[in-house]
C-alpha cells in the first residue's frame, strides 16, 4: 500500500513539475525563431522591393513605412483601400510562399517524440510572430494615411487572414513531422492513411492541368501578351510588369482550372467559361493575354479532360488499395470532397474587388461543386472498372501434352502387348505371364484346394505346362 502511494506521490510531482517548468533557453531560442523567422524575411524582402522601387522612380522615401505595411498585407491577402480605390485582389505567389517557409520552420522544430506541450508551444509561436507583426503594421497603416494615400484595413480582417495563413501553414508542418506519430500512438484509422496519396495525387493532376490550359492559351496569344509587356515603356516599366505577371500567376492558373471544371471565371465586366465569354476593360497585364478574344469555340470542351483525367487515376488508386467495391467508392467520393473544398477555398482566395474593373473571381459554389462531381463521377466508373477486372478469374494454363483419357492403356494391357502369345518364356505361357504382371491388382481370391505339383521333364528338368495337352495321334511329344 505505501508502495502505491509513494508512486502516485511522485506521479503528481513529476506532472507538477512538468507543469510548473518552462522551455529551456535553447527550447526558447526556437520558439523565437518559429515566431519571427518567416516574419522578419517578410519585412526584409518587403522593405528592400520598396526602396528600390521608391529609388527607381525617382521617388523621395516618405511613406517608405506605409508602404511595407501595405506590403505585408498584400502577401497575407488582406484587402486594402489606396487613394480610395479598394483593392482585394491579392497575387497568391507571395503568400504560397510564405506557408512553405512557415510549413518548413514548424517541421524542422518538432519531430515524433517532441511532447505535446512544446507542440502547443510551437504552433501558438508561429501564430505570436504573425500577429505582433500585424499589430504594428495596422499601427504603422494609420500613421502613414496621413502621408500617403494608404488607409488602415479594418483590424478584424487584418487579424484573420494572417492568423488564417499562418496557421494552416503551420497545421501542416506539424502534421508531417508528427504524421508518424499520430498514425502509430493516436489510432488514426486505416482509410484515413490510405487517402492522404490518393488526394495528393488528385491535386496535383488538377494542378498540373491548369498550367497546362494558362500555357497554351499563353502561347495561343503570345503577340497579345509582348504587346502588354512593351506597354511599360522602359527597363523598369516591361521588369515590373513581368514581376507582377508572375506573382499573379496562382490566381490565373485557378481561374483556368475553374473555367476546365465547367465554372466560369470573371473580370470585372467580361467573363470566360467553356461555352460563352463576355468582354470587358481589363488592366494591362500581361498575363490576362490568356483571357480569349473571341467568343467560346467548340475545342474548349477538350479541357474537361482535366477533371476527368484526374477522376480517373483517382478511381484506379481507390481501387488499388481495396478490393471491395464499397470501400473504393466511398473513398473516392471522400477525396472528392475534400478536393472540392479546397477549391471553393483557394478559388475565394484568389479574387477580390480590383477598384474601377471591378471584382474578380470565380464562380465559388460553382467551382467546387463541379471538381467534387467530377472526381466523383469518373472516379467511381474507373473503381468499378478495377475492381471487376481484379475480380475476374484468371484462365487456367493448357497443357500441351496432355493426352485424351482414352489413350491410357491399362497396366494389364500394356503388359500383354509386351508378351506376344506365340513365344512363352520359359515354359509359362501368355496366360501364365498375364497373370504375373496383374497379380498386384487382383483381388484376394479364397483358398482353394491344393493341386498337384507339375509333371517334370526327365530330360531337361523343365516343368511341363499342364494345360497344353498333345493332340491325340500326335507321337511327338507336347508342342514347345
Amino acid at each position: 500500500m505505501s508502495d502505491l502511494l509513494n508512486r502516485d506521490t511522485r506521479r503528481a510531482a513529476a506532472r507538477t513539475a512538468r507543469v510548473g517548468t518552462g522551455p529551456t533557453p535553447d527550447q526558447s531560442r526556437m520558439l523565437a525563431a518559429v515566431a519571427f523567422k518567416t516574419s522578419g524575411l517578410v519585412v526584409v524582402i518587403a522593405t528592400t522591393l520598396v526602396l528600390v522601387t521608391l529609388v527607381s522612380v525617382n521617388s523621395d522615401l516618405t511613406g517608405t513605412l506605409g508602404a511595407i505595411a501595405g506590403t505585408w498585407f498584400a502577401v497575407h491577402l488582406v484587402p486594402l483601400t489606396i487613394g480610395g480605390t479598394s483593392l482585394g485582389v491579392a497575387p497568391l505567389l507571395p503568400t504560397l510562399i510564405i506557408g512553405w517557409s512557415v510549413a518548413r520552420t514548424v517541421h524542422r522544430a518538432v519531430d515524433p517524440d517532441t511532447e505535446r506541450r512544446m507542440v502547443r508551444w510551437v504552433f501558438a509561436a508561429s501564430l505570436a510572430g504573425p500577429l505582433a507583426v500585424t499589430a504594428i503594421a495596422l499601427a504603422v497603416a494609420g500613421d502613414a494615411s496621413t502621408v500617403i494615400g494608404l488607409s488602415s484595413p479594418n483590424a478584424l480582417a487584418a487579424f484573420s487572414w494572417v492568423a488564417g495563413v499562418h496557421a494552416a501553414a503551420s497545421g501542416t508542418g506539424l502534421i508531417l513531422a508528427r504524421w508518424d506519430s499520430l498514425v502509430l500512438r493516436r489510432g488514426v484509422q486505416e482509410w484515413v492513411r490510405a487517402l492522404v496519396a490518393p488526394l495528393v495525387r488528385a491535386l496535383s493532376i488538377l494542378v498540373a492541368g491548369g498550367a497546362a490550359v494558362v500555357l497554351l492559351a499563353l502561347l495561343a496569344s503570345w503577340e497579345t501578351a509582348g504587346a502588354l509587356v512593351e506597354s511599360g515603356r522602359d527597363f523598369v516599366g516591361m521588369l515590373g510588369l513581368t514581376a507582377l505577371s508572375v506573382l499573379y500567376l496562382p490566381n490565373v492558373l485557378i481561374g483556368a482550372l475553374a473555367v476546365a471544371t465547367g465554372s466560369t471565371a470573371g473580370f470585372g465586366d467580361a467573363s470566360v467559361s467553356l461555352f460563352a465569354t463576355t468582354g470587358g476593360p481589363l488592366p494591362p497585364l500581361p498575363i490576362l493575354a490568356v483571357l480569349p478574344e473571341g467568343p467560346a469555340q467548340t475545342i474548349w470542351v477538350v479541357m474537361l479532360a482535366v477533371p476527368i483525367g484526374a477522376g480517373l487515376l483517382l478511381g484506379r488508386d481507390c481501387a488499388i488499395r481495396s478490393a471491395d467495391i464499397q470501400v473504393a467508392v466511398s473513398s473516392v467520393w471522400v477525396v472528392a470532397a475534400a478536393a472540392g473544398v479546397l477549391a471553393a477555398l483557394f478559388g475565394y482566395a484568389a479574387g477580390g474587388s480590383l477598384g474601377t474593373f471591378g471584382t474578380v473571381e470565380v464562380t465559388v459554389w460553382s467551382f467546387g461543386l463541379l471538381t467534387f462531381a467530377w472526381l466523383a463521377v469518373a472516379g467511381t466508373i474507373s473503381a468499378a472498372i478495377v475492381v471487376w477486372r481484379r475480380a475476374e478469374p484468371e484462365p487456367e494454363p493448357e497443357h500441351e501434352h496432355d493426352e485424351p483419357a482414352s489413350a491410357v492403356v491399362p497396366a494389364a494391357e500394356v503388359a500383354i502387348e509386351a508378351a506376344p502369345a506365340s513365344e512363352p518364356k520359359d515354359g509359362l505361357d501368355v496366360e501364365e505371364v498375364v497373370e504375373a504382371e496383374v497379380v498386384d491388382e487382383l483381388p484376394a481370391e479364397p483358398a482353394q484346394e491344393p493341386v498337384a505339383e507339375p509333371a517334370v521333364d526327365a530330360d531337361t528338368d523343365e516343368p511341363l505346362d499342364a494345360e497344353i495337352v498333345a493332340p491325340p495321334g500326335d507321337t511327338d511329344g507336347p508342342a514347345r
